[in-house]
């Protein structure tokens, strides 16, 4: 059965102005709406840009956290998702920085431990999705985060900038630059792995 909230293209139906009104009289009723129509948009997404499926599902958490934290300050003018998906990016990009400057060790995954994701990562089962995320970890994060967005999701230059909080002009640099990069990562790994 389909979720209510959300259409055959994954689409809210729910307008996103009632979601700000119903933030303003329930914010736990609103976050539920939110969670429930978009937690998995915002997990692959992670997915995608982190390849990591404990730290994807860590960061959806604290999206939905801040999402939570922040939804006194929506509008009617805001559309929910590309305000999840900027929530998302600055969250990813604040982890990435924070892994860079600490190095963590990592205990054992044991299948039925508490570090197991809680959602199922089915990206695996294509051994050349294995060699796609290890080119687009190469990527700088907001050049990855920009190429997904446009690519996978479908949000216009205009909308990615509005997202990552910069122009278009920039969004054009950052596309552009991570579809070369991915073009000879992709080649250089496709040489030293071959099918």
């Amino acid at each position: 059965m389909m979720n209510p909230a959300m259409d055959a293209a994954g689409r809210a139906t729910v307008a996103d102005a009632k979601i700000v009104a119903l933030a303003r009289e329930s914010r736990g009723e609103a976050l539920q709406l939110i969670y429930a129509a978009h937690k998995v948009r915002i997990y692959t997404f992670l997915l995608r840009l982190l390849a990591d499926p404990a730290a994807a599902d860590d960061l959806t958490q604290d999206v939905f956290t801040k999402a939570y934290q922040a939804l006194g300050s929506l509008t009617s003018e805001h559309r929910v998702l590309p305000w999840l998906y900027r929530i998302a990016t600055n969250t990813a990009i604040d982890h990435i920085r924070r892994r860079k400057r600490f190095t963590w060790l990592r205990v054992g995954r044991l299948a039925g431990t508490r570090e197991e994701p809680l959602m199922k990562d089915e990206h695996g089962a294509v051994p050349e999705r294995d060699q796609l995320r290890r080119v687009l970890a190469t990527l700088p994060v907001e050049q990855a985060a920009a190429l997904l967005l446009h690519a996978l999701e479908g949000y216009s230059y205009k909308e990615i900038a509005e997202i990552q909080h910069c122009s278009v002009t920039a969004v054009r640099s950052r596309i552009a630059r991570a579809r070369q990069k991915f073009r000879t990562e992709y080649a250089t790994t496709e040489a030293r792995h071959p099918s």
